[in-house]
């Protein structure tokens, strides 16, 4: 492990590349509509204010903390500062982190080589500014790790640190509960490096097995992590709470049936508790799966989700994979044969990381959405400039290899962010609302309708409109969908409100005109007459 190094031309080159991120992430944060999951989380918690999103988890899409931080913000009163701002200022701490991480690792230009690569992924690149959590969970990620490394390389550490690391954790559990696919590891890595490295000690020392670990700081680091967990399940209790007693007192055959919320919990708080954790649990993410072939899909969900960090090298991700764990665990095994465990904190902790998906995954029988492994693209390109560090990074050579390396990385980086269609939009059909409605006469007070909820959380997002009237006949301005106006489409919409049969044609062809007619939409508004004859 690297001693802190004062500043050089290296971390010159760091801050140039974090300027511009900060302004490539703000431009993405501004210049992308926002798509269905995070329109949902805006309009159902963050919008609603910070107590609310921290008490309210009807669905799984609530992602509770990073809902609780985005509604301080939207507080400031720009809707997209409030949906994405929380995971702008974690995608540029993560590009710190990241490199603080590395250059405790290793220096010279190594470290910036893996910044690089991991904003290069795509995966990353696309969750980076996102309204969702996913952004947030990373940089719990990484305090976390760093924390753990201080805590297990000095053996004074602080008290500090131990603080930062639990609340690190309940933030990227209470943010996302799929986050447990990296808490978990990383406290396992935390818990074995010191494991091993104190019975080094005590051999080496020839003391008592018990003496050295008596107050050692893995018993202290078990106890941060039990703290995590605790402080964790006490965040979702209050949800699990106020879920419970809602549910109970609307509950016409229950015994709590049209009490008030304060009576319900003062009467009986375990029973509320014991209600809202059922109905958490029984609407998860994703469902478990049929144990017969689920080897072959594990490995097809294994071999697409390395394809979501580089596109089309999906393969050769899995190569690097493997070959790292090969590596990981050669070097590992060496390192303690030769009572020299120290300085392997790293591989200790990408191959617990690493390792730990497909095995759990395996034994629950899930394929998660991939998104859930964002914090993914940090194993990865650690993993990478690990193995190339290792074959020749530490050899002496005429030229010097990390300068061609990060040279090569660079045109990658570029070559990923602006040639590989990153800028895309997340959604066509939100991004061609959003154009639809800027042809729209949109006035506060006026009588829309939605026709679809997509307009719906878009008209509120873009306007702090908030309409839940879709009643086409007598309103001012009916967005449709083209699909709806075909009577021969019978294919079932879950986004909409209105079909065929449902929508006044006469009214519509009577009283309104079209204003405006994209690829997939129609706008109509009303008849500017019949308006005027109102006033």
């Amino acid at each position: 492990m690297k001693s802190d190094k004062k500043f050089s031309w290296e971390d010159a080159a760091f801050w140039l590349l974090f300027a511009g991120m900060a302004v490539y992430y703000g431009w993405r944060l501004f210049a992308l509509t926002p798509w269905y999951d995070e329109l949902y989380t805006y309009y159902c918690f963050i919008s609603k204010g910070p107590i609310y999103a921290a008490i309210h988890w009807p669905l799984p899409n609530n992602h509770v903390g990073y809902s609780v931080l985005s509604a301080i913000l939207d507080l400031f009163g720009n809707s997209y500062i409030g949906l994405r701002g929380v995971s702008y200022l974690c995608a540029l701490a993560n590009l710190y982190l990241l490199y603080q991480i590395a250059s405790k690792w290793v220096g010279g230009l190594w470290p910036l080589s893996v910044v690089i690569l991991y904003l290069s992924m795509n995966l990353v690149n696309q969750m980076a500014v996102q309204g969702r959590g996913y952004t947030l969970g990373i940089t719990c990620f990484l305090i976390a790790f760093l924390c753990m490394m201080e805590i297990c390389t000095k053996k004074e550490c602080g008290k500090k640190y131990y603080f930062i690391y639990v609340l690190s954790l309940t933030l990227g559990l209470y943010t996302v509960s799929s986050n447990v696919y990296f808490v978990f590891p990383l406290c396992l890595a935390g818990g074995s490096y010191l494991l091993i490295s104190g019975i080094a000690e005590s051999k080496s020392r020839k003391i008592s097995f018990f003496k050295t670990f008596s107050g050692s700081r893995l018993v202290k680091l078990v106890e941060a992590s039990l703290a995590a967990a605790v402080l964790t399940v006490f965040l979702y209790g209050i949800i699990w709470l106020a879920i419970g007693s809602n549910l109970l007192i609307k509950d016409e055959t229950g015994i709590y049936y049209g009490l008030s919320h304060v009576n319900m919990i003062l009467k009986s708080p375990l029973a509320a508790v014991k209600r809202g954790m059922e109905y958490m649990l029984d609407t998860p993410y994703i469902q478990s799966e049929a144990r017969a072939g689920f080897v072959k899909r594990l490995g097809e969900f294994l071999l697409l989700l390395s394809g979501y960090y580089f596109g089309q090298l999906a393969i050769p991700v899995i190569v690097i994979w493997c070959v790292g764990i090969s590596m990981l665990i050669w070097r590992i095994i060496g390192r303690i044969r030769e009572k020299k465990p120290e300085d392997i904190l790293l591989e200790f902790f990408l191959l617990f990381e690493i390792l730990f998906v497909p095995v759990c995954l395996f034994i629950q029988c899930k394929r998660p959405y991939y998104r859930v492994f964002t914090y993914g693209g940090v194993l990865l390109a650690l993993l990478i400039v690990w193995i190339l560090y290792q074959v020749i990074g530490q050899k002496k050579f005429v030229i010097k290899t990390d300068i061609i390396l990060l040279s090569v990385l660079v045109l990658f980086g570029i070559k990923c962010l602006f040639f590989s269609g990153y800028g895309m939009q997340y959604g066509d059909r939100e991004h061609e609302i959003e154009t639809v409605l800027r042809h729209g006469d949109i006035e506060t007070g006026k009588n829309y309708c939605v026709t679809d909820c997509n307009q719906e959380y878009l008209l509120y997002f873009l306007y702090g409109i908030r309409c839940e009237n879709t009643q086409i006949e007598g309103s001012d301005m009916v967005i449709l969908d083209k699909r709806m106006t075909d009577p021969d489409f019978e294919e079932m919409v879950w986004e909409f409100y209105h079909y065929y049969d449902s929508i006044p044609w006469d009214y519509i062809s009577d009283d309104m005109n079209l204003a405006y007619e994209s690829e997939n939409y129609m706008l109509f508004q009303k008849n500017k007459g019949e308006n005027e004859n109102e006033k």
